[in-house]
């Protein structure tokens, strides 16, 4: 096959429409010079929409090219050039994601909604085309090269998994229900970020709660905070404690003050659910009763076993037996660590809120891990231990630019396999208001062998940025957090397939973290650790004995750890239970509900609950908030694989990355952990990881359809 940069003025069978007006991303998008960025401080939301107007155009006119195509049908005038035709839309849709995620603001906002609307009838316009779909299925794969044949049949299990097989009447109930299920997926992210601002705790100087137990890093972040909103009384500013997007809030680990935890927590918790305009319980009953439906029209008894039919566990009942299976035992470490907490301290009162102030005191009191953060430098981290694993693992050098990206906090490295430049990463490390919560990776340009273009890569975090002058200090999970990221960025930096859509991180969902969760076993690797782990004051090398006082501390507190994630994983997969005609009045009384006839301890609740559980309503893990743990099974037995072969061993990461990372989705990903370790892991390291009792069953599942290229961070 004859390889050119599609996109470019001759891309055919459609032809690009000619710019009234300069359009930045437009030409980035339609002539990609590759490894370049696009000139993002001429990028408006106006401009967004005129590209996505021209992208859409082109595709109309690529398709009706298509099938005005007198030729008989085969692989290049038919598959090919479908790809042609979806490749503009394709490459704007993580330009849109970007600045709705990172660049929010009033006019961002109005883009997203009408943005989202035009997407999904673009992409219903091709998917349910039963002329297009026939002449799909038309063509032969007999001739064609593995690689070839699969990325076809992947394309017609797309189209039917949309419903190209369908009748009209259905086909035009299943448009009706995309559409209004987009509308509301936007929407309800729009009014989680808008309670989580809104949200924020503001502690005025003169309040009854306390601040006792926060850094004083912690207090100059809370302080500037309020500052910056402008939150002063008789000239003193007070503190604003704002939220990120899980149920706990890192901060209240250290908050001394009982009322001063229960009111952050109940800020938090109560976020959604408030009765205001942005309230979005009506959202979710909504929602979860339009997927039920859309999940009937197409054959389905819920939106659970649609969904999953096309992920790497095959179905519903699959996921939901890892989920139990881990329960009983990760309720029992809980009991331990609750009876062990009551124990020592002996605490007046023990709410949902005490539970992880208590967990790290204990951690601080047994093992005496004083401001371990210091040894954490945001950069540090990053450069010497995050790139440094990288490099002794995989060969890869990186180097960091004075390149422009979409804000000033944005840095930017350049990756390199020798002298061959590999790709373009974009760091954004701090929280601001334009920002929602969480971490995240996304392929901005996804590489392919027809297109010629090499990835370009953005990697998210929610770091409380520092006053002026004072460093960035990693929390353990912010390390975690940035290692696991990190993990996603290798998937998609050494992405080796021949089409875009099917390369790095555009795997199934529940296979999608497994690369991020494996790269989660360097943070604290002996043979990582002491590159970056050093006093940010003194330069002094952290202490042996105080990194095995972590190690044995980190195992305390995995019981809640997981119980929460394990309530919220059965959360998503309980509303998209619900079969076509239900709805659910009462989205509260649901959750609780779910949780207690599931046998949960109520001290511990989801990690994410309901109103505000953007990963499911919002984000693409619909019904795959489970994934984390199905990715985890894999990456925890490949962890012990490395040590195994010596740790950073070269050779041993050059045969992973080239048969396991590299492949993306135009190789089976169960066929290829088959291939390459000989076996199919089962349930035991995920156990020994997390630090449970290793008494359950294993789980198999078969991989499937191929997810989006855009990946939250760690669960």
């Amino acid at each position: 096959m004859q390889e050119k940069v599609l996109g470019s003025e001759d891309l055919h069978p459609g032809h690009v429409p000619e710019a009234e007006s300069p359009n930045y991303l437009w030409d980035f998008v339609s002539q990609p010079e590759p490894l370049t960025l696009p000139a993002f401080d001429r990028i408006t939301p106006e401009l967004i929409m005129d590209a996505l107007a021209r992208a859409v155009a082109f595709q109309e006119q690529s398709i009706a090219a298509i099938l005005d195509n007198p030729e008989p049908t085969d692989f290049n005038n038919t598959t090919l050039a479908i790809d042609a035709a979806r490749s503009l839309v394709f490459r704007l849709q993580p330009f849109i994601r970007l600045y709705e995620s990172s660049l929010w603001s009033d006019a961002v906002e109005a883009m997203a909604t009408e943005s989202a609307a035009i997407l999904t009838r673009a992409e219903l316009d091709v998917f349910l085309n039963a002329e297009l779909f026939a002449r799909l299925e038309s063509v032969s794969t007999a001739a064609l090269n593995p690689e070839d044949a699969r990325h076809h049949d992947l394309m017609v299990a797309d189209f039917a998994h949309a419903g190209a097989r369908l009748t009209e009447d259905n086909q035009e109930r299943v448009a009706a229900f995309a559409e209004e299920i987009s509308a509301l997926e936007t929407e309800f992210g729009q009014f989680v970020l808008a309670e989580t601002q809104e949200s924020a705790v503001h502690i005025p100087h003169d309040s009854e709660l306390s601040l006792a137990g926060l850094s004083d890093a912690q207090l100059s972040t809370v302080t500037s905070h309020a500052a910056q909103r402008g939150l002063t009384k008789d000239g003193h500013t007070g503190a604003l404690i704002t939220l990120e997007s899980t149920t706990q809030q890192p901060i209240t680990s250290d908050l001394d003050d009982p009322e001063t935890r229960t009111a952050v927590f109940h800020a938090s918790t109560n976020r959604g659910a408030r009765g205001t305009e942005t309230d979005t319980r009506w959202i979710v009953s909504d929602l979860t009763a339009l997927r039920a439906g859309l999940a009937g029209l197409m054959g389905y008894k819920s939106y659970k076993d649609y969904v999953i039919s096309q992920q790497d566990a095959g179905n519903g009942e699959n996921a939901t037996a890892l989920v139990v299976d881990l329960l009983e035992p990760a309720l029992a470490q809980l009991e331990s660590e609750l009876d062990t907490i009551r124990t020592t301290y002996q605490p007046k009162r023990l709410e949902a809120e005490d539970i992880a102030y208590y967990l790290k005191r204990y951690k601080q009191d047994t093992y005496q891990l004083g401001s371990v953060a210091e040894y954490f430098d945001l950069w540090n981290v990053f450069n010497d231990g995050v790139l440094f694993a990288a490099t002794q693992l995989y060969g890869v050098r990186f180097e960091r630019t004075d390149e422009v990206a979409w804000h000033p906090e944005v840095v930017v490295y350049r990756a390199f396999d020798g002298d061959r430049p590999l790709g373009v990463i974009c760091v954004d490390p701090f929280a601001r208001e334009s920002k929602r919560g969480g971490a995240w990776m996304d392929q901005l340009v996804s590489p392919g062998r027809v297109s010629g273009l090499g990835p370009v890569i953005s990697l998210t975090m929610n770091i409380p940025k520092p006053a002026d002058g004072e460093p960035a200090l990693l929390s353990l999970d912010n390390v975690r957090t940035l290692f696991h990221e990190f993990g996603h960025v290798l998937h998609g930096l050494f992405a080796n397939s021949t089409y875009e859509t099917r390369s790095g991180t555009s795997v199934p969902r529940d296979y999608v973290e497994f690369p991020s969760q494996l790269n989660e076993m360097w943070a604290l690797h002996p043979q990582v650790l002491p590159h970056y782990a050093v006093h940010v004051h003194t330069g002094e090398p952290i202490p042996d004995e105080l990194v095995e006082r972590i190690k044995k501390s980190q195992a305390f507190g995995q019981g809640f750890a997981t119980v929460e994630y394990l309530a919220a994983a059965l959360l998503d997969l309980s509303w998209h239970s619900l079969e076509p005609g239900e709805q659910v009045e009462s989205v509260l009384d649901f959750e609780r509900d779910v949780l207690s006839g599931t046998g949960f301890n109520p001290l511990v609740p989801p990690r994410y609950r309901t109103p505000y559980f953007q990963h499911t309503f919002a984000l693409g893990y619909s019904a795959g908030y489970y994934s984390y743990l199905w990715s985890e099974k894999l990456a925890a037995y490949v962890t012990e694989w490395f040590n195994s072969q010596g740790g950073l061993n070269p050779e041993a990461g050059d045969a992973f990355r080239t048969a396991v990372l590299a492949p993306g989705y135009s190789a089976d990903p169960g066929e290829t952990i088959m291939d390459f370790f000989g076996e199919q892991p089962g349930v035991g390291p995920l156990l020994r990881r997390r630090g449970l009792p290793d008494t359950q069953p294993e789980v198999d599942g078969s991989t499937s359809q191929v997810d989006g290229s855009s990946v939250e961070g760690s669960d």
